[in-house]
């Protein structure tokens, strides 16, 4: 009876330090073939998606298949991609008189090509867009802008704030905004 007991126990402590181990040491090398490779180009700085610092800004880039890209300030790339979301913002002309959820947002996010500027508070963002003689100010916490959204037109700009989406038009196009985010992007070299 005793060997029965300390053979469980030993399995059970052996099946434990695989768990541990699994979670601890993960190995890149047992990728299959075909699959995008997990080695990281020097100039991009990977972090989860789903575990962003509290109360810092930060620019999330995603690709459809692609676990995604978190850069905070200081990290390379931050400061020029930063710069252009806020011209691509600045740039609004129109409001869609559409919005959407922000259920519907994430579902719209994971199966898309994106950068979106997130910040830790509701941010004043002054634009293009002239309403009753003056430019408009958006406020918001969130921006999305959709690299190769196909059934949208391709300028739009999406601002959230808490819950609630408003939908904006751009005159500046995504050409800038895709060469500064196409490093971070190691889904799109697979597709």
């Amino acid at each position: 009876m005793k060997k029965i007991l300390y053979l469980v126990i030993t399995c059970a402590a052996a099946g434990m330090l695989v768990l541990v181990g699994i979670h601890i040491l993960p190995n890149p090398d047992l990728q299959g073939p075909g699959e995008i490779p997990t080695e990281v180009p020097e100039n991009r700085t990977p972090r989860p998606t789903g575990v962003p610092r509290e109360n810092t800004s930060f620019i999330e880039i995603h690709h459809a298949g692609d676990p995604g890209v978190i850069l905070y300030p200081g990290d390379p790339g931050y400061p020029a991609i930063e710069a252009e979301c806020r011209e691509q913002i600045r740039s609004t002309c129109g409001q869609y008189k559409m919005g959407f959820s922000r259920v519907e947002l994430d579902a719209m996010k994971q199966n898309d090509t994106y950068v979106a500027m997130h910040l830790p508070a509701p941010t004043r963002f002054e634009t293009g867009y002239i309403v009753d003689g003056s430019p408009k100010e958006i406020l918001a916490d969130e921006a999305v802008f959709f690299l190769d959204f196909e059934d949208w037109p391709e300028n739009i700009i999406i601002m959230r704030l808490g819950d609630v989406c408003g939908v904006w038009d751009a005159s500046r196009d995504r050409e800038k905004l895709r060469v500064l985010a196409d490093p971070f992007l190691v889904g799109r070299a697979a597709s």
